[in-house]
């Protein structure tokens, strides 16, 4: 059998002035530990989020709001907190 996508439904929560929305996503094995999105009607300005939790069974992972700016600026702040977070896994 070829490897199917699967699709998550992504919870993003916590962010100032926006409500909690769910946004549609594909993606193969569990969801990605941080995420950056585009806030709607902002000119570029981006929300970054941190992965919470995911439930594999109900494919749903939920996200909590913890940065908004130039999509620049958000994206090096995620990946030095994933950094902290997440220090080389690879040494396994």
């Amino acid at each position: 059998m070829v490897g199917m996508r699967t699709q998550w439904v992504y919870q993003l929560r916590d962010c100032p002035d926006a409500e909690d929305v769910e946004v549609l996503a594909e993606e193969e094995g569990r969801p990605r530990q941080i995420l950056a999105r585009e806030r709607p009607g902002a000119d570029g300005l981006v929300d970054g989020y941190v992965l919470q939790r995911a439930d594999a069974q109900l494919r749903t992972a939920l996200y909590t709001w913890v940065r908004a700016g130039e999509a620049e600026q958000v994206t090096e702040y995620l990946l030095d907190l994933l950094a902290e977070v997440c220090p080389v896994e690879r040494a396994r």
